[in-house]
């Protein structure tokens, strides 16, 4: 092959090889085209995507904020926030100090105006506003200022303080609270806030100075007075007797209830175990100044400041018996801490302290009766003298149906036992609970057991006056007597004592039901119901203040929520038979009147309703049997007499029913019904004379009684005695305006009176 071929197939192999280079790069670009297409594509539809969703959340914000205007006006201020950030730190110039100071204010001022000022509270508080106050304060922490670099007025100062405090910014809080105080020194909602963030987290030396200031503006402040003395108990501050005196002077003398009284106590034996001197000037790791510092925390309810010092005091000395018994106290308050509080009372009491009434305590918070019976007579085998161990099983047992072995253990008592009030407390609760036994069985109380109640909590109060207990269960002893006024007397001192008591409301309720004080009494068992949320008792006084107040219904499904709580609950079925009995469902009532006898054959007035559901039906001779049941136990009683008579007129047994009315009247003369009875008796006897008098008895011992007032008037009315019987029917409407047929005899008995006075023009017919 020649050169010249040879040089032409050479191009060729080079043109073809270019050739292949560009078709291939071409298909390349074709499917980079493509890809970019396909890319491009889904770009452009998740553009579409993004765009109609932004658009549904903008039109979505629109919707919720176009009721909440003052919500929406928040953007604004997180525009000057952003605004306030850029010119202190984005921008990178330099400002001056004023001029940060300056920007800073205006931050400020932007988010108080968004506050009404009025209140701090949470619900208050424009939804939004507080994520904002929380970036304030992260752009006044990095640049480094205080609230006195703020150019704010008091007011404003105290807002913002407010506002911080609300978002959880307590040390900004009340360096707010300070300068507002220090810019208007007369305004004491600053220095009670400060006092407030200083109390939860434990500052009492800090608290007891802005308490010092409180008292300078306000020297009466009778919160400030109680709390600063409490801070200073056990110590020799003349500041301390000063309280205490101020407080007798306005009346609010400084009470100390018994577990305040423990807390001094723990706070005095570590002052007088710590070194002498200021307390701030002492070590922070000095345990006895940890205990003091604990005890008085939990005085003043902060628990969890409490915590962290009586813990911190343990670390230090871990041998310590008020420590533990201390740390016991304070999870003991809390829920779900009962393992950890026993182990901690029994560490107390390896190292000397008393802490048996404590474990015991807390059994019976669980529950745990057997238990809680089972430490105290251990403790009491080897210290039979300990009154108080002693008392506090009795009440175990009491509380465990346990009657008789309860009594046991206070007879089984030494004698010195009986110098402690708490035994005579305990004496008087269970002769109560027979009490109130005997009334559940025969519908009335045994005076005897109530006066020897008397006796019992009169001797306690005798041993230690100042015992709440005593004076709350003379209280209930006086209420069962009928004695409401020196029940009333007892009860507030009781209060006084032993303010924090559960059973302090359930009393106040319960004599306000006897006293007719039905609004107080309502008040009363709503206290007691936000300690009480489970107990029987305080549906049970529910349905006693419903069914005085006639709301029936009401009164049945309480006493029905009692009876589910408590299948056995004598009164709560006896009210409820009553009510349903009332309201016209006699099937429910004489359901609940034969429950009650087959369980308590002897409760006569169960027997009573019985009676009264079935002459309500129209039983009479059954309802006859049971009323002469009741008369062979007890022969006077007035109302089977009453009914009895009432029976055999429906009988037609007319001339038998005047021998139990006379007996009723005999034993009561004061019963309306006896008297209208027989002068029904005397009407169908046709002795009209003695007759209108038994209902004009009837009327006059009860003004009320309707039906006694409707037969004299149809009496007089029948005689034609036209003025007097007027009058009755007036009397009959004054009880009941509504009433048609009184009404209607009224007017006809004014047509008489016009018919007979000459120049009275007649109706037309």
């Amino acid at each position: 092959m020649d050169q010249t071929t040879a040089g032409i197939l050479a191009l060729y192999g080079i043109l073809g090889v270019t050739v292949l280079a560009l078709w291939l790069r071409h298909r390349s670009v074709l499917n980079h085209r493509d890809r970019m297409m396909s890319r491009m594509g889904t770009l452009q539809s998740n553009l579409t995507d993004t765009t109609q969703r932004l658009d549904l959340l903008s039109r979505g914000v629109d919707t919720i904020l176009g009721e909440t205007p003052e919500v929406r006006n928040l953007l604004g201020v997180h525009r000057k926030l952003e605004s306030a950030e850029n010119l202190l730190f984005d921008q990178g110039v330099a400002v001056s100090s004023s001029e940060s100071c300056a920007i800073a204010t205006h931050a400020a001022k932007a988010i108080i105006e968004k506050h009404d000022g009025i209140s701090v509270d949470s619900d208050s508080i424009l939804p939004g506003l507080l994520p904002l106050v929380e970036r304030l304060d992260a752009i006044l922490t990095e640049a480094e200022m205080k609230a006195e670099d703020l150019e704010l007025n008091g007011s404003e100062q105290r807002i913002l303080g407010g506002l911080f405090h609300a978002s959880a910014r307590t040390s900004r809080a009340a360096d707010c609270y300070k300068m507002a105080n220090l810019m208007d020194p007369e305004d004491s909602t600053s220095l009670r806030s400060l006092a407030r963030i200083q109390r939860e987290s434990g500052e009492l030396d800090s608290l007891d100075r802005t308490l010092e200031r409180l008292l300078a503006s306000n020297p009466d402040d009778v919160e400030a007075l109680a709390e600063q003395a409490s801070i200073l108990v056990g110590s020799e501050d003349e500041r301390y007797l000063r309280n205490k005196t101020r407080l007798v002077a306005l009346g609010q003398p400084l009470e100390e209830t018994e577990d305040s009284a423990r807390l001094s106590e723990i706070a005095m034996r570590a002052k007088e175990s710590r070194i002498t001197g200021p307390t701030s000037d002492l070590d922070p790791s000095d345990a006895p100044l940890l205990i003091e510092r604990a005890a008085k925390l939990l005085l003043l309810g902060e628990a969890g400041a409490a915590m962290e010092a009586i813990t911190s005091a343990i670390e230090v000395n871990d041998e310590s018996g008020p420590a533990w018994l201390l740390h016991a106290r304070i999870l003991a308050a809390g829920e779900g801490n009962s393992k950890e509080a026993i182990r901690s009372i029994r560490r107390a009491t390896a190292l000397g302290e008393y802490g048996v009434i404590m474990e015991a305590e807390v059994l019976e918070n669980e529950g745990r009766l057997d238990a809680a019976r089972a430490v105290l007579e251990e403790h009491i085998e080897t210290a039979p003298g300990d009154a108080q161990a002693r008392a506090r099983l009795s009440l175990v047992l009491l509380k465990a149906g346990s009657i008789e072995w309860a009594k046991e253990t206070l007879n089984e008592a030494p004698p010195e036992c009986w110098d402690s009030a708490c035994m005579h407390v305990m004496e008087g609760r269970l002769h109560l609970h027979d009490a109130e036994q005997y009334r559940d069985d025969y519908g009335t109380h045994d005076q005897i057991l109530l006066i020897d109640a008397l006796i019992s909590f009169d001797a306690a109060i005798d041993h230690d006056r100042e015992s709440g207990l005593a004076w709350l269960g003379r209280s209930r002893a006086l209420r069962y007597q009928g004695s409401l006024n020196e029940a009333e007397v007892a009860l507030v001192r009781a209060r006084r004592l032993i303010p924090e008591h559960t059973s302090i409301p359930l009393e106040e309720a319960q004599l306000c039901i006897e006293q007719g004080k039905l609004d107080q009494a309502n008040t009363h068992v709503a206290e007691a119901a936000t300690h009480l949320h489970d107990h029987p008792v305080v549906p049970f006084i529910r349905g006693l203040i419903a069914a005085k107040q006639g709301r029936l219904t009401e009164a049945q499904t309480l006493f029905s929520k009692v009876l589910n709580m408590d299948s056995s609950h004598i009164r709560a079925r006896l009210n409820r038979c009553s009510a349903s009995l009332l309201k016209g469902d006699l099937d429910s009532s004489l359901d609940d009147a034969d429950h009650l006898i087959s369980t308590s054959p002897t409760l006569l007035i169960a027997r009573q309703r019985r009676a009264e559901v079935l002459m309500n039906l129209g039983d009479w001779k059954e309802a006859e049997a049971e009323l002469r049941r009741i008369l062979d136990r007890r022969d006077e009683h007035v109302m089977a007499l009453v009914h009895l008579g009432t029976c055999l007129i429906a009988m037609d047994k007319a001339e038998q029913a005047e021998r139990p009315l006379n007996s009723a009247l005999r034993v009561d003369p004061n019963n309306s019904d006896a008297w209208y009875q027989r002068g029904l008796l005397y009407l169908d006897f046709g002795r009209g004379e003695e007759a209108l008098s038994d209902f004009e008895s009837a009327s006059r011992n009860d003004p009320k009684h309707i039906d006694a007032k409707l037969m004299i008037a149809a009496i007089l009315h029948e005689r034609g005695d036209t003025k007097e019987a007027i009058n009755a029917w007036r009397k009959v409407l004054d009880i009941d305006p509504q009433h048609r047929l009184a009404r209607r005899r009224l007017e006809e008995c004014k047509g008489k009176i016009s018919a007979t006075v000459p120049g009275v023009l007649q109706p037309e017919d």
